[in-house]
């Protein structure tokens, strides 16, 4: 069976620790993240069996929770993405590079798994809100004309609304990469 992974973003901090506690309890999926982000919300990512990941997500459908501001679920996800999200990659001093600025953290996550699945670019990072003000950014990293394919392919993937920037660095500067957090 594929992996998928779950996206969960509360509006209030406690609410948040209780319906992560559900799902721990009723579930049998990994959480890759569970805590606060800004300004002031609840994030938790949820990874495992695609079966697991969507009885985790309709629990939060029918838990009734409050104040759910946004959840989804992709299947079959590259294992590259659940990656950079638990442990950020260094940035190849020799490659160009694709960041991608999402306006939220669903968003980020569909870019990185369309990148990777439309190119031929390494995937180094997918940050979540951390003092971003809900933001998301993703980044990757090949030839030239790979990180252009992977930003076409995501620009064609988000909804205009989702998508702050996507921009290309062809030949990023190693000062730029040595200053890179």
């Amino acid at each position: 069976m594929g992996k998928a992974v779950g996206i969960l973003e509360i509006a209030g901090i406690a609410p948040g620790y209780l319906l992560a506690n559900e799902i721990n309890k009723h579930t049998a999926v990994d959480v890759l993240q569970a805590g606060t982000i800004c300004p002031g919300n609840f994030l938790m990512i949820i990874f495992g069996d695609t079966a697991s990941v969507a009885t985790a997500m309709e629990l939060v459908q029918t838990s009734g929770a409050e104040g759910v501001i946004s959840h989804g679920m992709l299947a079959n996800i590259d294992q590259g993405v659940v990656q950079a999200l638990v442990s950020p990659q260094s940035i190849p001093l020799d490659q160009a590079m694709g960041i991608v600025e999402t306006l939220a953290i669903t968003p980020a996550i569909l870019a990185a798994d369309g990148a990777v699945k439309a190119a031929s670019v390494e995937l180094i990072d997918v940050r979540i809100a951390g003092g971003m003000a809900g933001k998301a950014l993703v980044v990757f990293a090949g030839a030239v004309d790979a990180v252009q394919a992977a930003l076409a392919h995501v620009a064609q993937l988000l909804d205009p609304e989702d998508l702050a920037s996507a921009v290309l660095l062809a030949s990023p500067h190693p000062e730029l990469l040595a200053h890179w957090q």
